[in-house]
Parts: C-alpha cells; structure tokens; sequence
C-alpha cells in the first residue's frame, strides 16, 4: 500500500488526489470527491516567510534572487508531490514566527528577523525544556528541511566551493582537459 501510495503521489494526499483524478477520468462526470489541492498550498505570504526565515538560518541576511527562487523552488516541490505533513509544519513555521515578531516575518526588517530567531534559540534543531509542541516541531521539521533545502541547491553548492551544481554544465574545458 505504502508503494502504491508513494508511486500515485508520494504520500496519502498524493495518493488520494491522484486515484480522484484516475476514476474521473475513467468515468466522466463521477462525483469522486477531489482533494483540495488549493487547501493544501501555501500562500504567497507563508512562502515569503518562508524564504525570509531560511536567510537567516543559512547566511543571517537576505538571501539573494537566484537563493530565493532555489528556496521557493523547494517549497514548490514539497506542495506538488503532497507532502501535506511538510506543508502544515511550514504552516505552523509562518504563523508561530509572526506571533513571536507581531507581523508577519518578511515584513519585519532584517535586524528584527535575526533578533527574532536569537531570541527564541530557532535557528537549532535542539529541543529546548518548556518548547511547545509548535516550537518542537519547526526546530525538528522545519529546520532542518529549510537548511537542507539550501544546501542542496546550486546556492548551497556554491558556498561550499563547487563551481557547478550537480546536473548543470560547467566550464566546457573542464570536460576536455586532462585530470591534475
């Protein structure tokens, strides 16, 4: 079941929306109730919290546009293949940030957001004694997802030292010059 779940969508949303898409089609006009995949997105505003919290956690400032697209990319990702326990933790990350700050954390100036993060120890993945299950769950979840995000993509990569991200062309002569 597990498999099945994992091939039509990558988990039980997935799963649910892809079988409602399949007997639809099959059958014309079935009242196959659809998964709500506009339920599940995240808005404009969470992304951009989002966003904003993962240039604090990876570099302590804005992250810049070619960063920020890799980032919303990621998220992007999350929303398609209906991780929808991934998405309601984002959820969970924007709304417990924009209580912590009073706004929401995009809005906020760079100063506030990093003073924000510092003063509520949420840039570690460390379970702190009295944390709600909220805040558990974005030092667990979120976190680290957000830091991995970056790492992973062509920014992260960079900073690192590689010239390349896996999958993209570098330099030609590269390829054509023998090895050191």
């Amino acid at each position: 079941m597990q498999g099945l779940a994992a091939a039509l969508g990558g988990g039980q949303t997935g799963a649910l929306a892809a079988l409602g898409r399949w007997a639809r089609a099959i059958v014309p006009g079935l009242a196959v109730p659809a998964v709500a995949e506009s339920a599940a997105a995240l808005s404009v505003a969470d992304r951009d919290d989002l966003v904003a919290f993962t240039g604090v956690l990876v570099v302590g400032s804005e992250l810049s546009d070619t960063e920020r697209d890799q980032v919303r990319e990621h998220l992007q990702e999350q929303q398609r293949t209906g991780a929808g326990y991934q998405l309601e933790v984002y959820r969970t990350t924007a709304r417990v940030l924009a209580r912590l700050g009073g706004a929401r954390f995009a809005t906020l100036d760079l100063p506030a957001r990093v003073a924000l993060v510092r003063r509520h120890d949420l840039g570690r993945s460390v379970e702190r004694p009295g944390d709600s299950a909220e805040t558990r769950a974005i030092r667990a979840r979120a976190v680290p997802d957000l830091i991995g995000a970056y790492y992973g993509s062509a920014a992260g990569w960079a900073v690192v030292g590689y010239e390349a991200f896996p999958g993209r062309c570098g330099a030609l002569e590269r390829y054509t010059r023998p090895e050191a």
